[in-house]
């Protein structure tokens, strides 16, 4: 099988003479038209546009963040919710930054150098500042541009003051409004903290208060500690006398109720035994006798202490059950009443530390000015020089360029080598120029 055919693609050579001839044919046009803008450049920066002059300054920004930061409380409570309120904000350098072209900064810049308002606009006076934070610092530098070195000059100092000016306002429109919103809560404070003081005083004047209940449940709670003891004791005589009862009637089981004796019987003279009581045996029984009469008694007693701290043990509980609740609606009403305190006290104390803070001029401590703006000797626009070689070559690039199109644009032969470029032949011969001279001299030599 025949393989496909591999096309043959034709190389095209660049020809830096041609580049050169055509670059020669119109040098007459590339040097007039650069010359042409040079001057033209030239005769604009030195005659027709204005000079203008630049005036720096120099700000400090003593306190900034690096970044923007939530405002969260740093204390729980009310003094959490109330901080805020009463701190100085620390702005970042952006924040700064955007101040200084504020709308409302450069209108008091106006009125207070008197500029013409048709003339001198926010819009306008914007385009002539620039302003710009220092890297790795926090100075910030105004330039004020002008084509009056002392209105620039004037201009960027003026700016700084009133831009201090405005920082320390605002603060204190600030502070103003956090000193009137803490005192309109303190008032409504002490009003809530007054009801709250006479609905205690109202429920600590009911009757059975509970200080009341906790007497008497105090005097109660010592009268049935006072019979549990007793109710110990009485049981420790118990268990004594039934141990006793006990040990005499084992005696008097091993011990004989009577004893005999013998006696001379005065009838007959003769010994006769008898009987008689043992003394030993009723001296036991008279003894256990009287400790069963003991332990009869000790068992009433005990069962009627048993009965009295029933009941005292009742009655405890029904007072501890009124006491519990009615002290938790005191600890509740005095709860209230020392968190309204403890409210009107920081409320107090903000409000004093927010009126220092309102009187501080927060635009001489927060931001300072390092360098005033000195009237410019020199005039920073238009750079002459520069423009002249920019124009210069621009106008180099520009004609060079114009050529090459006029050149690409021109399709008629007249050389031997566009012959042989266009249309691919070879030249025979070249018919010369007629003209009023050649003419002549071929007559004459005829």
């Amino acid at each position: 099988m025949a393989e496909p055919a591999v096309p043959v693609t034709e190389e095209e050579v660049i020809d830096l003479r041609a580049y050169l001839r055509v670059i020669n044919k119109w040098r007459k046009v590339i040097i007039a038209g650069t010359l042409l803008a040079a001057f033209t450049a030239g005769i604009l920066s030195f005659f027709v546009l204005p000079p203008v002059y630049e005036a720096k300054a120099l700000l400090l920004v003593t306190q900034a963040t690096d970044k923007q930061q939530m405002v969260r409380p740093t204390q729980e409570g009310v003094e959490g919710v109330i901080e805020p309120l009463t701190r100085i904000p620390v702005l970042t350098m952006n924040t700064y930054l955007g101040q200084i072209k504020s709308e409302v900064l450069l209108r008091r810049v106006i009125q207070k150098l008197k500029l013409d308002p048709l003339v001198y606009t926010p819009a306008s006076l914007a385009r002539m500042i620039k302003a710009t934070v220092q890297k790795d610092s926090n100075l910030i530098e105004l330039r004020v541009q002008n084509s009056d070195p002392k209105l620039a000059s004037t201009i960027a100092n003026t700016l700084c003051n009133e831009y201090l000016q405005l920082i320390s306002e605002k603060n204190q429109e600030q502070m103003s409004r956090s000193v009137a919103f803490l005192r309109k809560q303190r008032e409504t404070a002490e009003k809530e903290l007054e009801k709250a003081v006479q609905a205690l005083k109202k429920f600590q004047s009911r009757p059975r208060g509970v200080a009341v209940l906790e007497e008497e449940f105090k005097l109660k709670a010592a009268d049935l500690a006072e019979y549990k003891a007793r109710q110990d004791t009485a049981l420790v005589e118990i268990r004594q006398l039934e141990a006793g009862i006990a040990r005499l009637e084992q005696e008097l089981a091993t011990t004989p109720k009577t004893v005999r004796a013998q006696q001379v019987d005065p009838a007959t003279g003769q010994l006769v035994e008898t009987e008689e009581p043992n003394p030993v045996y009723q001296s036991l029984a008279e003894k256990a006798a009287d400790k069963k009469a003991a332990l009869a008694e000790k068992e009433a007693e005990l069962a009627a202490i048993k009965g009295l701290t029933a009941g005292l043990t009742g009655e405890l509980d029904k007072l501890h059950a009124e006491l519990t609740v009615k002290k938790a609606q005191q600890d509740k009403l005095q709860s209230e009443v020392d968190r309204l305190k403890e409210t009107l006290n920081t409320l107090a104390s903000k409000t004093t530390e927010t009126q220092i803070a309102r009187s501080l001029d927060l635009g001489q401590t927060m931001v300072v000015v390092v360098s005033e703006a000195l009237a410019p000797e020199q005039p920073v626009k238009p750079k002459k020089k520069l423009n002249i070689v920019v124009a210069f070559i621009l106008g180099l690039i520009t004609f060079t360029g114009l050529g090459f199109v006029l050149e690409h644009l021109d399709y008629t032969i007249k050389t031997p080598e566009n012959v042989s470029e266009h249309l691919d032949l070879p030249v025979i011969g070249v018919i010369p120029l007629a003209t009023a001279k050649t003419s002549k001299a071929s007559y004459g030599g005829g």
